[in-house]
């Protein structure tokens, strides 16, 4: 099965750590949405935006451990795209907020890690912060 990451799962060590049975299969960039943070990564519909993703190949094993680890299905909920690719979304989309500095570092390890350009991730952070203030 394959696993669409956005966020801090976007980064290979902490993959490595939490479900070492998955294969990056590369990073691409999904039409029609976008990054957003909610103290976590999420994404919300918008026709002029691309959300930069990482698909990984997982085993049931791994779908459990990231279950496990975005709370589902009580924090993040979890669907299928193009019938095929798992992803999660957060269940409460009604608030923005700023990711912690480690958060955010993790994630940009990881479009780093696979060549993602990190404008989206910059501009997702100064959309949560201008929100906030």
């Amino acid at each position: 099965m394959f696993y669409m990451a956005y966020g801090m799962n976007t980064n290979r060590e902490s993959m490595a750590v939490r479900c070492p049975q998955a294969k990056p299969m590369g990073a691409f960039y999904l039409p029609d949405h976008r990054l957003v943070f909610r103290g976590v990564a999420d994404f919300v519909p918008d026709v002029e935006s691309v959300l930069p993703v990482v698909l990984w190949e997982i085993t049931p094993d791994c779908l459990r451990s990231l279950d496990a680890l975005e709370g589902y299905p009580h924090f993040y909920n979890r669907r299928k795209l193009n019938g095929a690719w798992i992803i999660y979304e957060m269940v409460d989309q009604s608030r923005t907020s700023l990711p912690s500095e480690h958060y955010y570092r993790m994630i940009e390890e990881g479009y780093k890690d696979f060549g993602l350009d990190d404008w989206h991730l910059r501009h997702a952070k100064a959309d949560a912060k201008e929100q906030a203030a």
